[in-house]
């Protein structure tokens, strides 16, 4: 989370740069100062999606503590739908697989890039 915090707080700092100069600059400053501002974009989108697929993980963890039996199952709605196993695709992405014991249903899940 610190990362992103400061990863934040530069893109802030460029934009402010950016915005104040961009009446002296000569074409080539400005082109840096966006350049710069797009990577430090870049990486922020990055770090946000790795959140966010933290957050999933998480989430499915916390579901599973506080129902031991499992969430309802998408097709038959019955309890137990719960993860069963965790591989990597051939992308690096962490893939969660759901399966249920009733009705057989399987479901892979992406969470989180590695």
């Amino acid at each position: 989370m610190s990362d992103l915090n400061q990863a934040i707080s530069h893109v802030i700092g460029l934009a402010t740069r950016l915005r104040a100069m961009s009446e002296k600059m000569r074409d080539q400053q400005f082109k840096g100062i966006v350049d710069n501002l797009l990577l430090e974009l870049a990486e922020i989108q990055l770090k946000v999606e790795s959140f966010a697929g933290e957050q999933a993980a998480l989430k499915a963890q916390v579901d599973a503590a506080a129902n031991p039996q499992g969430l309802r199952c998408p097709r038959c709605h019955e309890a137990g739908w719960k993860v069963t196993g965790t591989k990597t695709d051939k992308n690096g992405r962490t893939i969660q697989v759901y399966a249920c014991p009733k009705c057989k249903l399987k479901e892979e899940v992406p969470v989180a890039p590695v």
